[in-house]
């Protein structure tokens, strides 16, 4: 039993580990049984979410329904929208998505599915369950999908302003009339290629551009000011997804690493009695510890789609 609890590798749960190969197309793809966990949980959400509300209900929803519908609706009204306010139905699909895909794969991980499966086969299949976001190519699959909706929203946002003539027409504090009277929209064959340069224009600030009146000579401060501190906030882009991604790797085989440890040590005693000892206090300890996994699942999917729905609301900001 205790060789099923803790190898003689404390890393030896987290790694992935080939099940078998797939040939597509005359390319062998190999199977890892954290790439299976990825699938299985993508499967989960296909199954669950159409079968719940493929039907509009008028009565208030019970069972699993109201489970799923109250952290839909926590999400969407106390997390998405005090942030992406008038924007927030044009995101909530893919930040719905991308906080229970987290979330299966951490929960999925949370059951001991190897262990099971290789008592029933005896010890010869002992890599079939895993946590597939205790992979960094899994988290880091979800930061680039994080990457690419932060920046194409952005330039999308530009582009609809740019059409509908609202680019550079914003309301502000001071100001509320301010934007009101909007400009003629452009031509969508020339905002589409002008909406990418005035993203990036916008990227970074302007800490000298020249006001009405003033002189267009601080135009010759401004650009080189701009161009470092575009430099800066490129670097800062490409941190935020890195962090996101390393973030969910570390907190989700955090855990798994301390549980093999702990039981480790009780596989190490070399008596019976010896064993009995290190159990006692270590027993409790690691259904303290499961404990604590069972919420990190949830907080680790809150804490990336909140990240992201911060990071998307910056993007398509109108001051952006």
């Amino acid at each position: 039993m205790f060789s099923l609890l803790a190898s003689s590798d404390p890393i030896e749960h987290i790694l992935p580990h080939p099940l078998f190969t797939w040939n597509i197309g005359g390319h062998a793809i190999l199977v890892t049984n954290q790439m299976l966990m990825a699938v299985v949980a993508a499967v989960l959400m296909l199954l669950i979410f159409p079968a719940l509300f493929r039907k509009a209900q008028t009565q208030a929803p019970h069972g699993s329904r109201n489970f799923f519908e109250a952290i839909l609706s926590f999400l969407r009204d106390e997390v998405f929208r005090p942030a992406l306010k008038d924007k927030t139905d044009r995101f909530v699909p893919f930040l719905w998505t991308l906080f229970f895909f987290i979330l299966f794969c951490n929960l999925l991980g949370q059951i001991p599915i190897a262990d099971i499966v290789s008592l029933i086969t005896h010890g010869k299949q002992t890599h079939v369950g895993g946590t597939a976001t205790g992979n960094i190519n899994a988290t880091g699959a979800l930061a680039v999908c994080a990457f690419l909706m932060i920046h194409i929203s952005g330039v999308a946002q530009v582009l609809r302003e740019l059409i509908g003539g609202t680019y550079g027409h914003h309301a502000h504090a001071s100001d509320p009339e301010h934007g009101a009277h909007a400009g003629h929209g452009m031509n969508a064959v020339m905002a589409l290629p002008l909406a990418p340069f005035l993203y990036l224009w916008n990227f970074a600030p302007h800490p000298f551009k020249p006001q009405h009146g003033q002189s267009p000579i601080l135009w010759v401060l401004d650009i080189p000011m701009w161009a470092f501190l575009l430099i800066l906030e490129i670097i800062g882009a490409v941190i935020k997804p890195f962090a996101l991604m390393i973030r969910l790797f570390a907190n989700m085989i955090a855990g798994h690493l301390v549980l093999a440890v702990l039981i480790g040590f009780i596989a190490t005693m070399p008596t019976i009695l010896g064993q009995i000892g290190v159990a006692l206090p270590v027993t409790p300890l690691v259904l303290l510890i499961r404990l604590l996994e069972l919420f990190v699942a949830f907080l680790q999917a809150y804490i990336f789609t909140f990240l992201t729905t911060l990071f998307i609301a910056a993007a398509v900001a109108p001051e952006h």
